[in-house]
């Protein structure tokens, strides 16, 4: 009989022991809604050689056009040429690359005014506010910049008189509040000339 209820007992610990395991796996995996804090985003890539994240294979430069990628036009990065705050930015809902109704008006406005000035370019710069990884919002940027070049396209301005580059949260306002994040969270459109 006593080996009976110390069996039983063994079994009723291993159980609970399971139990208490498995719970502690599910807890653990929870997280919160909580905005990061970007002091804690791992910056990849510092140094050089094939592990890290910002060194380039020159035979890869040598491909570039093979696999599809092109270079820049080397005016539309130029600081003389560039006529800024001409038209509002495009503003993006948080974690969001799609153009908003409010905002086609002033991509409309862009249109036109490319269709009028045939030798001038537009160089969009996605932004993001401080929130996640610098990786993730240099992404995010990009997407915000082309989905107004795509938005653009659409509305008969050439692709060729376009560029975009992601800007990322690198001048964001860190730990600032709703206001200024919303304010972070946009494409800045950028004429050319």
């Amino acid at each position: 009989m006593l080996q009976n209820t110390m069996a039983i007992s063994s079994k009723s610990f291993r159980l609970i022991a399971v139990f208490a395991l498995l719970a502690g796996v599910l807890l653990s995996g929870c997280r919160s809604n909580q905005a990061p804090d970007p002091s804690m985003t791992a910056v990849r890539g510092l140094g050089s050689g094939p592990n890290s994240a910002d060194w380039i294979d020159p035979a890869d430069i040598a491909n570039a056009e093979a696999l599809g990628l092109g270079m820049r036009d080397p005016d539309m990065m130029g600081d003389g040429n560039r006529v800024e705050n001409l038209f509002s930015p495009v503003y993006f809902d948080f974690d969001q690359s799609f153009i908003r109704p409010a905002d086609r008006g002033t991509l409309q406005e862009v249109a036109q005014y490319l269709s009028s000035n045939p030798g001038d370019k537009l160089l969009v710069e996605g932004r993001c506010d401080w929130r996640g990884t610098t990786e993730y919002n240099m992404a995010l940027g990009d997407r915000r910049a082309i989905s107004v070049i795509t938005y653009l396209e659409q509305l008969g301005v050439a692709p060729d008189r376009m560029e975009s580059v992601s800007k990322g949260d690198l001048d964001a306002i860190t730990d600032g509040t709703e206001q200024q994040m919303q304010m972070d969270r946009r494409a800045d459109l950028v004429i050319i000339k």
